[in-house]
């Protein structure tokens, strides 16, 4: 990897995804299409400014939000990091957000193999090559992207569709039926999500949770939590894990001090620890292979 100025790692450690930051190129709301029925998506596209940093190495990245909340560019703080010490180009895509009347599974799931799809089809416009993109979410975003890594019956991949060349997961749910009860039976923010809970509708539960798919091949994959996390229980990182090693896939687990749930809080070394975490995975299992 290469090293980036102490400004740029500034730039990025203190203004997260929204904010400009030395050597990056984002280009906001890029329309994305929708699916039949559904809203709009756009993306932000994070990349080197200097072509010559750029290399065919990809990533497609959800964002947090509680499933009814947050935007592209808060998936920045990754996306920049990549781009300076791999050359990296990023895509962080939105999705449908759910409301207290209206879930969205599985119609969400839609939206990120639409966004998918769209990477795949302008990789070579993007100079990336499309066997080459890894996926990754956080909190929420890891809904999405999980069931691009697993390739579950709701992305409905095509036999020979390039498939996620990696897997970053960070702090999101992967167990929704663990989730329950680790939460002493009730609901965090997937009842907006699912638009029920898990006594009144163990299948969907199933059905939504990423390690329900988990079967070989899978894509290598880290799972990165904070162990003081009381939103989402580092031990789905553990059951995540587990999941990828039972069905011969290489996974790493991380579970960092001093993070709650997100980068957010006086752990500006920690937060340093994850994206670099993240950016070591990405490049041992995908920008180091030919």
């Amino acid at each position: 990897m290469q090293p980036i100025s102490p400004a740029a790692l500034d730039a990025i450690l203190d203004g997260q995804g929204h904010f400009a930051c030395p050597g990056i190129e984002m280009t906001e709301r890029h329309q994305l299409g929708s699916v039949a029925g559904g809203p709009a998506m756009y993306a932000t596209i994070f990349r080197p400014v200097d072509p010559a940093a750029r290399r065919p190495l990809g990533l497609l990245a959800f964002h947090g939000g509680g499933f009814r909340g947050g935007d592209p560019n808060g998936c920045g703080a990754l996306a920049k990091y990549l781009a300076l010490t791999l050359g990296v180009t990023t895509v962080a895509a939105s999705y449908r957000l759910a409301t207290a009347t209206q879930k969205t599974f599985p119609d969400v799931l839609a939206d990120g193999a639409l966004a998918w799809r769209w990477f795949i089809g302008r990789a070579a416009e993007l100079g990336v090559d499309p066997n080459r993109i890894a996926v990754s979410g956080e909190s929420a975003g890891v809904l999405c992207s999980g069931h691009l890594a697993v390739g579950s019956p709701f992305v409905g991949f095509k036999p020979n569709e390039p498939r996620p060349a990696g897997w970053i997961a960070q702090w999101g749910p992967v167990d929704f039926i663990a989730r329950w009860f680790d939460r002493g039976e009730s609901a965090g923010a997937e009842d907006w999500l699912l638009g029920t809970h898990y006594a009144a509708n163990p299948q969907i539960y199933h059905e939504a949770s990423i390690v329900a798919y988990a079967r070989a091949p899978l894509p290598p994959a880290v799972f990165i939590y904070g162990r003081q996390d009381r939103v989402v229980h580092p031990r789905q990182g553990e059951l995540g894990a587990a999941a990828w090693k039972a069905a011969g896939a290489p996974a790493t687990l991380r579970v960092i001090n001093n993070i709650g749930h997100g980068c957010v809080g006086d752990n500006r070394k920690e937060r340093f620890e994850v994206i670099h975490t993240a950016a070591e995975f990405y490049d041992a299992h995908i920008a180091s292979k030919s």
